[in-house]
Parts: C-alpha cells; sequence; structure tokens
C-alpha cells in the first residue's frame, strides 16, 4: 500500500475524531461516516468551527494560517482538504545539503 495513502487515511482518521469530540457529538468518530461529516459542517455556527478548529490546531501541534481559513471554511465541505493542509504543516522541513549551507 503507498505510505503517502497510509498517512493520509491516519490524518483523515484523527480529524474525525478530534470533529467528534469537540464538538460533543453523540457519536463514536468510527461511526462517523465521511459524508455525515460533511452534512453535519454545513449546520455548524461559527463557535462550533472555531471550537473545531482550536481542537486540531493542538491535536496536530499546528498553528493554521489566516489564508487557509478564509476560503470560507471550504475545509469543513473536503476532509482531505484539511489531511493535505495538515500533512503538509506537519511534515519536517527540507534539509539543506552540506554543500548548500552557507559558510
Amino acid at each position: 500500500m503507498d505510505e503517502r495513502l497510509v498517512v493520509a487515511q491516519e490524518t483523515m482518521a484523527r480529524i474525525r475524531k478530534v470533529f467528534v469530540e469537540s464538538l460533543h457529538l453523540n457519536v463514536r468518530d468510527q461511526e462517523l461516516p465521511y459524508q455525515q461529516m460533511l452534512e453535519e459542517a454545513v449546520i455548524l455556527d461559527s463557535i462550533a468551527v472555531l471550537e473545531f478548529i482550536t481542537a486540531v490546531e493542538k491535536e496536530f501541534g499546528i498553528t493554521m494560517e489566516p489564508e487557509f481559513l478564509d476560503v470560507e471554511f471550504d475545509f469543513l465541505r473536503d476532509l482531505s482538504v484539511l489531511a493535505s493542509y495538515i500533512e503538509r504543516r506537519t511534515q519536517p522541513p527540507p534539509r539543506a545539503e552540506s554543500g548548500d549551507a552557507p559558510e
């Protein structure tokens, strides 16, 4: 199996867990299908969205950039967009080659 796909699945599973826990939904994260998560996201008020964002930032140790959040919360309607964003933010920066470093 493609390692990138495994990472994405793990990230999406963690996002689902955070979604359920931060919004105090009466369902286990494993029982929440992706489609239902999207339907729930559509009816979230702004306070719930902020609680979810804060919980995601805490779970993954990141701070979401305002530019990402400024897209009318489209990331809530497509879990893969949020998962990709998180994975980019949590990847270590590329290491400079020993010959590329300034002296």
